[in-house]
C-alpha cells in the first residue's frame, strides 16, 4: 500500500546526500548543485511502498536515512501464485529506480521501506534532459552507475557461489 509523503527542501542536504552517493561522488559542487535543483526530500514511514514492481517511475531515489528492501515476485509451486522476495537491501546513500535515468522506465523490484526512510528523489525527465545537454556530467553519471551496477553484480555473484558451495 502507498502512503503519502512529507516533501521538505534544502538544497544543502540534497547536495550532501548527492556527494555521498557513489554516483554522484566524482561531481563538482557546481554540478551537484545542478542536480540537488531537480530533487525534493521525502519521507516515508516504515512499511510503505516506494515504487511497485512492473510500475513505471519518474524518480531516481537515493536513501538519506533509513533501509529499503528490494523485493521480487517469484513463482511458487502452485499455479498462477508468488511470493514476494527479499533480494537485496539498500540504505543510507545508496540509490534505487536507476532506470528512469536512461530506460526502460518500469521498475522490476518492488521497493518497500524496512523503517522510517528519507530519501532525495530526482526528477527522471529533467535528469535525463540535463544529461543530454552536458556530455561531461552524462559521462561521469553513467561511469558512477556502473562502478554500482558492477558492485552489485558481483555481491549477487558471491551469494550464488557461497549457496552453491552449501548445496555439496
Amino acid at each position: 500500500m502507498k502512503l503519502d509523503w512529507k516533501g521538505r527542501g534544502d538544497g544543502m542536504i540534497a547536495e550532501k546526500v548527492l556527494k555521498e552517493c557513489r554516483v554522484f561522488s566524482t561531481l563538482t559542487g557546481a554540478e551537484l548543485e545542478k542536480i540537488a535543483s531537480l530533487a525534493i526530500e521525502k519521507q516515508f514511514e516504515a512499511g510503505t511502498v516506494i515504487l511497485e514492481g512492473k510500475d513505471f517511475t519518474e524518480e531516481l531515489i537515493i536513501v538519506e536515512d533509513g533501509k529499503v528492501a528490494l523485493q521480487m515476485e517469484l513463482p511458487t509451486s502452485q499455479p498462477q501464485t508468488s511470493r514476494r522476495t527479499t533480494v537485496d537491501l539498500v540504505t543510507r546513500y545508496e540509490m534505487l529506480g536507476w532506470p528512469v535515468t536512461f530506460g526502460p522506465f518500469d521498475y522490476s523490484f518492488t521497493a518497500v521501506c524496512l523503517t522510517k526512510t528519507a530519501v532525495l528523489a530526482i526528477n527522471g525527465m529533467k535528469l535525463r534532459q540535463m544529461l543530454r545537454d552536458n556530455p561531461h556530467l552524462e559521462h561521469e553519471i553513467l561511469s558512477g552507475f556502473i562502478k554500482v551496477l558492477a558492485s552489485r553484480l558481483y555481491d549477487t555473484f558471491q551469494v550464488l557461489i557461497s549457496e552453491r558451495l552449501l548445496a555439496y
